[in-house]
């Protein structure tokens, strides 16, 4: 009985485990290594070569605001993967601007890929 309990303990682990490898494939794009996709706000962000540090991204991030406006500021808006992931980054658009003017909710996303180390994610597509 005990030998039976282990064999299907150790088959739904694989089963699990196939699953999750196969969704973060579907999801990202790579097999668990950093992202080269990320759809954030029903946008699909498509990453580069370029790491930032917060402190960069802050900088960055104060011009895209429109004329006028204070800048968005950068707020954590999820992780990659949920839940156990690393914090994914963006200065969110307002929802009245947004509709205002059909912008996404970012033109950019930030990934925590180390201690103060950011990778840049761009949007695919136009606004």
């Amino acid at each position: 009985m005990k030998r039976r309990l282990m064999g299907i303990a150790v088959a739904l682990t694989v089963i699990v485990a196939t699953g999750a490898t196969l969704g973060y494939r579907k999801a990202y794009w790579t097999w668990w290594q950093t992202p080269h996709r990320i759809t954030y706000c029903e946008r699909v962000y498509l990453g580069g070569t370029t790491t930032h540090s917060r402190a960069e991204i802050e900088k960055l991030e104060r011009f895209t605001s429109l004329p006028g406006d204070a800048p968005y500021p950068v707020v954590t808006v999820g992780k990659v993967p949920p839940v156990v992931g690393q914090p994914l980054l963006a200065a969110v658009t307002p929802e009245a601007t947004r509709r205002k003017f059909g912008l996404p909710c970012a033109m950019g996303v930030y990934l925590k890929t180390g201690g103060d180390t950011y990778a840049s994610y761009t949007i695919s597509g136009g606004p």
